[in-house]
């Protein structure tokens, strides 16, 4: 296993769509959303963390081409995810819906309006005001 340092900003970002979703009721009671951090490495909620309270220190992160692990523990269903990405030209986000479909768009703000049908801001409005991104932000140095 590689050392490898979660970058704060895709992971956040990561957190917070998820949370969106979760709170909506759009992920499948197990599902997750995994996004494609530049062209190689894959973020997705680690093992047993819930959609609902996941934090940017709950994502692991696996190689897209092979699935090693970079960092974190991986659910064991992140080969799905992976397969998901690797199929679908121009994906770099997807998630398991409660319909059961896995969902690939561009990138996460385009997932979440996809699924949410709301615009990203709006989205995460909705979520921040009803508390459900409480946590979902790293805690600042100092």
């Amino acid at each position: 296993m590689t050392g490898l340092l979660i970058r704060e900003g895709p992971a956040t970002e990561l957190t917070v769509a998820t949370r969106i979703l979760a709170r909506l009721g759009i992920l499948a009671p197990d599902g997750r959303i995994a996004v494609l951090v530049g062209t190689e490495v894959v973020y997705l909620p680690a093992r047993g963390v819930a959609a609902s309270t996941m934090t940017p220190y709950d994502v692991a992160a696996l190689r897209l081409r092979d699935g090693s692990i970079l960092a974190g523990t991986p659910p064991d269903d992140a080969e799905r995810y992976l397969a998901a990405l690797r199929g679908t030209t121009g994906a770099r986000a997807a998630a398991l819906t409660g319909g059961g479909t896995m969902e690939m768009t561009p990138d996460l703000a385009a997932l979440v309006e996809g699924l949410a049908r709301t615009p990203w801001g709006e989205a995460e409005g909705e979520a921040r005001a009803a508390g459900a991104l409480v946590g979902a932000y790293p805690v600042p140095e100092g």
